[in-house]
């Protein structure tokens, strides 16, 4: 995949005289605010608008914003009035109407309407502080193009491809978070090969089923002695498979007492624990970056995350979704991708079982 400069990208990008100033860290967690973050970069690169940052009340942050785990890529802001005007685009008006008959949720009308008002309040805010048009989060239309073409850059890309460009652009750990993933792989005894999966557990369940770490291992196919690094936020998980995988030297940095990620209870914890645990998320993820083989879902932000990152990769794969199908489905939003994979696990249930079964038996027989 084409690398970006970064020095080229800040020339370009602070080049073009109409500006957005983007919100990270308002609603949602880590990986899926990143997502709707780098889909907001390449339509300002396809509509030629500068794009610059908020963060300093991230909640993945304890003050600092991206720069706290991240080397700087644009231009910051720090007025205040961002941090309840600025917000992510809200659902249409058809979609609000369909949702509030079909599924009985009136209370979504008055919702819009509330955020309709706020958008107009932030129109006139932001006209007032910067004495011009300046687009906001809830301006970018995410839905990705087919094509991304900027010939100072050298980009001309469908959307995926455009967005790993992005992507391993602006993943530049601090030093600070280098020295720690330096020392986390001495600690884990990790090999220079390794393969990698996501469990997912927690809140997730919220937006779609919940996929155990036996389908994943089931789609990795690990080999007697193979060593995988398994990012999960339930170590009853880890303890699954590692029951059922006795053959393979696992690693994770989930803890034992760990139950699951909650996003709200995450949002209500101490700086130093939210610190700490972003912290953690992010060398997990740094590491399956760098595996030789990874697995994952299309519902979980850091398995999307990593797919759209190595979708060139032959040897990335999501457990739910068939390899040649995976570059149309990771275009789609987080409820259709959850519609999908449920689907799909359904009819590749029975078969994943079977190779489980039969993999479990080799093991065991080996030893």
């Amino acid at each position: 995949m084409q690398q970006i400069d970064l020095l080229a990208y800040r020339n370009v990008n602070e080049a073009f005289r109409r500006r957005l100033v983007y919100h990270i860290g308002k609603d949602c967690g880590f990986f899926v605010e990143l997502n709707f973050m780098l889909d907001a970069m390449l339509w300002c690169l396809n509509h030629r608008i500068q794009f610059q940052l908020y963060s300093e009340d991230a909640n993945f942050g304890t003050g600092t914003g991206w720069a706290e785990y991240f080397q700087p890529f644009c231009p910051e802001v720090h007025e205040p009035f961002h941090h309840r005007y600025n917000f992510h685009k809200t659902p249409t008006w058809k979609h609000i109407i369909q949702c509030s008959i079909h599924q009985k949720k009136p209370q979504l009308i008055p919702w819009k309407l509330k955020s309709v008002a706020r958008a107009c309040i932030a129109r006139l805010l932001s006209f007032m502080t910067y004495h011009e048009r300046v687009f906001l989060s809830q301006d970018v239309d995410i839905a990705p193009l087919t094509r991304y073409v900027v010939p100072e850059l050298r980009i001309d890309a469908d959307y995926l491809e455009a967005y790993g460009m992005l992507a391993q652009m602006i993943w530049r750990l601090q030093p600070e978070m280098l020295s720690h993933k330096a020392e986390v792989l001495k600690t884990l005894i990790l090999p220079d090969l390794y393969s990698g999966i996501q469990i997912r557990g927690g809140d997730k369940t919220t937006e779609s089923t919940l996929i155990g770490g036996l389908p994943i291992m089931g789609r990795l196919q690990p080999s007697a002695g193979e060593h995988v690094f398994v990012l999960t936020d339930d170590y009853r998980l880890f303890d699954e498979i590692s029951q059922h995988y006795p053959g393979v030297y696992l690693h994770t940095l989930c803890q034992p007492t760990e139950r699951g990620y909650y996003h709200q209870q995450f949002c209500q914890t101490s700086p130093a624990d939210k610190r700490a645990s972003v912290i953690k998320l992010l060398v997990s993820v740094d590491i399956l970056l760098h595996s030789r083989s990874f697995v994952g879902t299309i519902t979980a932000g850091p398995s999307v995350f990593i797919l759209k990152t190595r979708i060139d990769d032959p040897q990335a794969f999501a457990v739910d979704c068939p390899k040649a199908e995976l570059s149309q489905y990771l275009r789609l939003t987080i409820d259709r991708r959850a519609r999908i994979s449920q689907q799909n696990m359904k009819t590749i249930e029975t078969h994943i079982k079977n190779e489980i079964s039969m993999q479990i038996s080799r093991y065991r027989y080996s030893k």
